[in-house]
């Protein structure tokens, strides 16, 4: 029987036994240092231009000797806009999927920044050249503060003795949502002409939506009407750009420049904030068109296509390959009624059910009521903690911590890989050990089956079993097996194929099985 290579990477505490790797294994402690400044510049939030203290919160990897590590920027969701005032629970650098991302960085051995960026937009203006326009200038604005923060880092490297630890020749930038309009830009906005394209031209005024007069040039390392400079003359370069979701101003932005990231990431199929190819953003409380973009599909196929990625071929060790093999051979009808493939290489698809967008997110009803009720007392608004839980639910009926772990499980496993090759880490054709492919003689009977199914390991423990239907979504999860037999119940899972993850102390093995 051929082995299927596994879609989660379950944080399971695997053994010792074998070499922890650095870069792909989570070896370290994590620790964090809050709200600290690395530049400040004007934000337009308020109505009235003023300057805005721009901050981020650090993660290290505890206890780690090493002086020079790669670092990772992490960017927030949220529109644009500050939670609860955006419609939603998420947009900050608090959010449960950044301080995830930056733990399990940490914890391999990178320097990880979840980092803010000024926000301020008019998505309920009547014209669309208002929409448009204020939603390219915040997008700018935020790709201005994210290199402010690059540069920041490689300035305290040069001039304060390296407080973080950081090696500057190895930066990337992973996006979150909203977020990966800056990693993607920063990873290819690098001639101001691309801001000058036709549809980023007012059409009323025939004017640029940006001038750079105004706002500054594509680094904010010169001072402008309404930017200031922050750490001149270091590099804004970076290296790996990784987007959950988002979306990338144009795909013209990438032609494959020396200069340019290299590009990989994942996108849920019926995300109604960014599309999945080249297609609106639409302001979702009104429904009114912005402006058409390139979200994380046809991004990366462009990537792909212009050789930015052609350092990904170096991957010898991918626990992904074959499922991202069988998305490429598939088409399949977007909510929009657009055509496409589903899958592409440095890509993983995720179909989810309309409108699930951001099947990663979770959140819990007590913080949410605490954070509210702190907003309102503090500067006198009357937002509903209730109203914003259910609203975020209708995007993410679902949602939970386990259920929003395992994704981002599963979008770790396409990162790692592909963050050794670009940031040169030398660990592209190393497995991590929670990843290793074991065979342990499963046996399971019956197969087709009605209402259960029996797995039996032949010479070790099954730890925990993670079963997936064909879509790839987790559809069970039994966390706690330690035993060398289990039978799974049927219970409301419906006819079809299944795939069963089974962990134990050495990898997993994974096996294909069928409901009828």
């Amino acid at each position: 029987m051929k082995k299927i290579y596994t879609l989660f990477s379950l944080m399971f505490v695997a053994t010792f036994a074998m070499a922890q790797v650095r870069y792909v294994d989570a070896s370290f402690g994590v620790s964090v240092e809050t709200d600290i400044t690395y530049g400040s510049n004007i934000s337009i939030l308020t109505g009235t231009p003023l300057p805005i203290d721009l901050v981020m919160d650090v993660y290290t990897p505890e206890g780690d000797t090493e002086t020079e590590r790669p670092l990772i920027l992490v960017s927030h969701t949220g529109s644009f806009l500050p939670p609860l005032f955006n419609g939603q629970i998420t947009g900050a650098k608090s959010d449960s999927t950044v301080v995830y991302v930056c733990t399990e960085l940490a914890k391999r051995g990178y320097v990880a920044a979840a980092y803010t960026y000024r926000q301020g937009w008019l998505p309920t203006a009547q014209e669309e050249d208002t929409r448009r326009g204020t939603l390219l200038q915040a997008a700018y604005r935020g790709i201005q503060d994210s290199r402010s923060c690059v540069r920041f880092f490689r300035m305290t490297a040069a001039e304060m003795s390296n407080p973080y630890g950081i090696d500057s020749e190895r930066v990337g930038m992973v996006g979150i949502g909203t977020g990966g309009y800056l990693s993607f830009g920063c990873g290819s906005l690098y001639d101001f002409d691309d801001v000058l394209i036709e549809k980023f031209i007012n059409t009323t005024t025939a004017t640029p939506y940006i001038d750079s007069t105004i706002f500054g040039n594509i680094y904010a390392d010169a001072p402008a009407a309404i930017c200031l400079a922050n750490h001149p003359g270091y590099s804004s370069e970076i290296d790996f750009a990784f987007n959950l979701g988002g979306a990338l101003g144009d795909n013209s932005w990438i032609g494959g420049d020396d200069n340019e990231a290299a590009f990989a990431g994942i996108h849920a199929t019926n995300d109604v904030f960014a599309p999945y190819i080249i297609g609106p953003v639409i302001v979702p409380t009104t429904n009114e068109f912005v402006v058409n973009v390139s979200g994380t599909h046809a991004a990366i196929t462009q990537a792909n296509a212009q050789g930015n990625n052609a350092e990904f071929d170096k991957i010898i060790e991918d626990p992904l390959a074959d499922l991202i093999e069988a998305q490429k051979a598939r088409d399949i009808t977007l909510y929009t009624g657009q055509m496409t493939t589903l899958g592409a290489d440095n890509f993983y698809a995720f179909e989810t059910p309309f409108p699930q967008g951001s099947p990663w997110d979770w959140w819990d009803k007590p913080t949410l009521d605490a954070i509210v009720a702190g907003t309102n007392a503090a500067i006198g608004t009357n937002f509903n903690s209730d109203t914003l839980h259910l609203s975020g639910l209708a995007t993410n009926p679902d949602m939970s911590a386990m259920k929003g772990r395992t994704y981002m499980d599963t979008i770790m496993t396409l990162m790692i890989p592909r963050s050794c090759v670009a940031l040169r880490l030398g660990c592209e054709g190393v497995t991590s050990v929670e990843d290793q492919i074991v065979d342990h003689g499963i046996t399971y009977a019956p197969n087709p089956a009605r209402d259960n199914i029996t797995f039996t390991s032949s010479d070790a423990m099954i730890r925990s079993i993670q079963i997936v239907d064909i879509k790839g979504q987790l559809v069970s999860n039994i966390s706690t097996v330690d035993n060398t037999r289990y039978t799974l119940e049927r219970n409301n899972l419906g006819n079809g194929i299944y795939f069963a993850h089974l962990q134990f102390d050495d990898g997993r093995q994974t096996v294909k099985f069928v409901f009828k």
